[in-house]
C-alpha cells in the first residue's frame, strides 16, 4: 500500500506533528535541558498529548516511547508540571485522552522510563522521581501575590454568584467563605482557573477568574480582554469578579504595585524566553519536511530587569541580522526586525542568552491557494489539481502556478529573495487514509494511502483493523456509506475517537459480494475511497466445506 512521506494538509496530522517535534526536542533533553523547561505553549502540549494518547492505541504506550521517546517526556512532564505532584497521572489521561485503569498508569510509567532509556538520560528510582524530576520548572513558585490564610488550598470558586467556598477536609461539606478566611493582609489579588480551583503560583496562559478589591485597577504588560463580569455574595461587597485572557501577558498585578516584581502574578509560560510563532504556512514545507513560517516569530521576554541578547542568525552563513541587549520590561518583540531586510526567506536561528535557542524557516508573504479543496479520490490516485503560489514584492516563486496529475501529490518550487534561494514542496489538502491494527493484536498500522481507491478483501476485514479518514476541512468524521450493485446496504458510523471499525461490515461482504465503501462531502459529492472484494474468508470458522 503505497504511503505518502511528505503531505501535510491545514490541521497537522498526529503522527506529523510528533515527528515534527521529535528531533528538536530530542537534542535539548540530550544537550541537558529539563522537559518541563522547553519551550512548548499550553495549545502545542496539549495537541502533543492528544496525538500520543491517539497513537497508543494503535502502538500501545511502549511503541510509542519507542517512536516518539522526547514526546512522550515533554508531554508527561508538562501534564505533571501542571497538576497535584502527587497525583499526576489523571492529568495525563486527561491530557491524552485515556481511560482511567491503574494499569494505563503502569504502562505510561514504564514508557516514561523507556523514553528515558532512548534517549540515554539517566533515570530515578521510581517512575514518580523521574516524572517530577523532569515536570521542575521556575515558574511552578513563581508569581505569588501575598501569602493566604490557612485552608485556601481547599477554596474553591463558584463564579455564578456562589462566591468562594470552602471544602472541609474531614466531612467534605463545602460552605461559603468569608474575605477574612481566604486573605491575608497582602494578599488582595486572587486567582481561580477556569474550573475554579484556586491558582497559588503562576497562572495559566487562559481564561482567569480574578477576585480583587472593586477600587483596584488591573494591569498588565499586554492588553487584557475581561470576558465575563460576575456577581459575588453580599459577603464579598468591595469586591469585585472578572474572566480575562491572559493569552499574550506575561503578568498581572493591582495599580501601583504593578511596577514592584515581587506583586506581579506571572503567567505560565512566561517565566523565561519564549519564541511566538503563528501557523505554519498550510500545505508548504521544505523538501525535508519541516514547516514554514509565512510572518516572523516574537520573541517574548519574561518582565523584569534582567538582561538578555536576543539574536536572529542564518544557519547557512552564521551572519548576524540583529542582536539587540534589552531588558525584559523596555523589550518590544518588533524591535528584532526593524533593521532587517524584507521579506525574509530561509533558514533562521533565533537565540536568547540566556534561555532560548530556535530554528524556523520563513518565506514571509508566502501564500497558497489550491483547487479543488480537498483533492478527493480518484481512480488513480487523487483528483488533477492546480496550485497557484503567491510572493509578496522583493521575492520571487517558480513556478507560480503548478498542475498536479492523478498520480502526483507534492510539486517542489523555489523562491528567491536578493541572494538567497529556497526550496519548498507544495502539497494541496488531500483525502488519505490508513489502517491502524485491532488493539492488542501486535500487527502494525498501514502507511497512508491516497493513490486511488483502497482495495481491501474479505480477508482484510476479516484480520480488522480500524479505518482512519483525514479529510482535511471536515468538521465530523463522515458516515461510511456499503454500497452493492449501485445500492446503500450498511452505514458505517466512526467511534469516539474517529475512527472506523472494518470488522463491523464483514458480515455484510459476505452477503452482497463485492463493494464499494463511499462518504458524501461537500454539498453532496460522493466519493468512493475504498472498494472489498473476493469470496468470504476461508478461515471464518464458521463456513461450513460442502461435502
Amino acid at each position: 500500500m503505497p504511503s505518502e512521506g511528505r503531505a501535510i494538509s491545514g490541521t497537522i496530522a498526529g503522527d506529523r506533528l510528533l515527528d515534527l517535534l521529535e528531533s528538536g526536542w530530542r537534542r535539548e533533553l540530550r544537550a541537558g535541558a529539563v522537559a518541563g523547561r522547553l519551550e512548548a505553549e499550553p495549545g502545542l502540549a496539549q495537541a502533543v498529548a492528544t496525538a500520543l494518547g491517539a497513537q497508543s492505541r494503535a502502538l500501545r504506550a511502549g511503541g510509542v516511547a519507542q517512536r516518539w521517546p522526547a514526546c512522550v517526556v515533554v508531554g508527561i512532564a508538562r501534564a505533571a508540571a501542571g497538576s497535584d505532584p502527587t497525583a499526576f497521572w489523571p492529568a495525563w489521561r486527561r491530557a491524552a485522552g485515556l481511560r482511567s485503569s491503574a494499569r494505563s498508569a503502569r504502562e505510561w510509567g514504564d514508557a516514561f522510563l523507556a523514553a528515558l532509556g532512548a534517549l540515554g538520560l539517566p533515570a530515578a528510582p521510581t517512575v514518580k522521581a523521574a516524572v517530577l524530576a523532569h515536570a521542575t520548572a521556575p515558574e511552578d513558585h513563581a508569581g505569588s501575590e501575598g501569602d493566604l490564610s490557612d485552608g485556601v488550598g481547599q477554596a474553591r470558586l463558584d463564579p455564578f454568584g456562589g462566591g468562594v467556598l470552602l471544602t472541609d477536609g474531614l466531612a467534605g461539606q463545602a460552605r461559603a467563605a468569608l474575605p477574612e478566611e481566604i486573605t491575608a493582609g497582602s494578599a488582595t489579588l486572587l486567582a481561580f482557573d477556569e474550573d475554579g480551583a484556586l491558582v497559588n503560583g503562576a497562572l495559566p496562559a487562559d481564561a482567569v477568574w480574578v477576585l480583587c478589591p472593586a477600587g483596584a485597577e488591573l494591569r498588565s504588560d499586554a492588553p487584557v480582554r475581561t470576558l465575563v463580569t460576575s456577581t459575588l455574595p453580599l459577603a464579598w461587597r468591595g469586591w469585585r469578579l472578572i474572566q480575562v485572557d491572559l493569552r499574550g501577558a506575561c503578568w498581572i498585578a493591582l495599580g501601583d504595585n504593578a511596577d514592584a516584581d515581587a506583586s506581579r502574578r506571572l503567567v505560565r509560560g512566561r517565566t523565561r524566553p519564549v519564541l511566538r510563532t503563528g501557523p505554519p504556512i498550510p500545505g508548504v514545507t521544505t523538501v525535508a519536511g519541516r514547516p514554514v513560517l509565512a510572518s516572523p516569530p516574537e520573541v517574548l521576554l519574561p518582565p523584569g530587569q534582567a538582561t538578555f541578547r536576543v539574536e536572529a542568525r542564518r544557519t547557512d552563513s552564521g551572519a548576524a541580522l540583529a542582536s539587540v541587549t534589552t531588558t525584559g520590561d523596555t523589550w518590544r518583540p518588533d524591535v528584532l526586525w526593524r533593521g532587517v531586510r524584507r521579506p525574509l526567506l530561509g533558514e533562521f536561528v533565533i537565540s536568547v542568552i540566556p534561555g532560548l535557542r530556535r530554528t524556523v524557516v520563513l518565506a514571509e508573504g508566502l501564500g497558497v491557494t489550491s483547487y479543488p479543496a480537498p483533492r478527493l479520490t480518484s481512480a488513480r490516485g487523487l483528483q488533477p489539481a492546480e496550485a497557484v503560489i503567491s510572493a509578496p514584492p522583493g521575492m520571487t516563486v517558480s513556478p507560480a502556478a503548478a498542475a498536479y496529475q492523478e498520480e502526483t501529490v507534492t510539486r517542489e518550487v523555489t523562491c528567491v529573495a536578493g541572494a538567497v534561494v529556497q526550496r519548498l514542496a507544495v502539497t494541496p489538502p488531500h483525502l488519505r487514509l490508513r489502517i491502524d491494527p485491532e488493539p492488542g493484536s501486535g500487527a502494525e498500522g498501514t502507511g497512508w494511502h491516497h493513490a486511488g481507491p483502497l482495495r481491501l478483501t474479505h480477508d482484510d476485514l476479516w484480520r480488522g483493523g480500524l479505518l482512519r479518514i483525514d479529510l482535511p476541512g471536515a468538521a465530523t468524521p463522515p458516515a461510511i456509506m456499503v454500497m452493492a450493485g449501485g445500492e446503500p446496504v450498511q452505514v458505517l458510523g466512526a467511534l469516539r475517537d474517529g475512527r472506523y471499525p472494518l470488522r463491523r461490515i464483514l458480515d455484510t461482504a459476505a452477503v452482497h459480494g463485492d463493494t464499494e465503501l463511499t462518504i458524501t462531502v461537500d454539498e453532496g459529492t460522493v466519493v468512493t475511497f475504498a472498494t472489498v472484494t473476493g469470496a468470504s474468508p476461508a478461515n471464518d470458522p464458521w463456513t461450513v466445506a460442502q461435502a
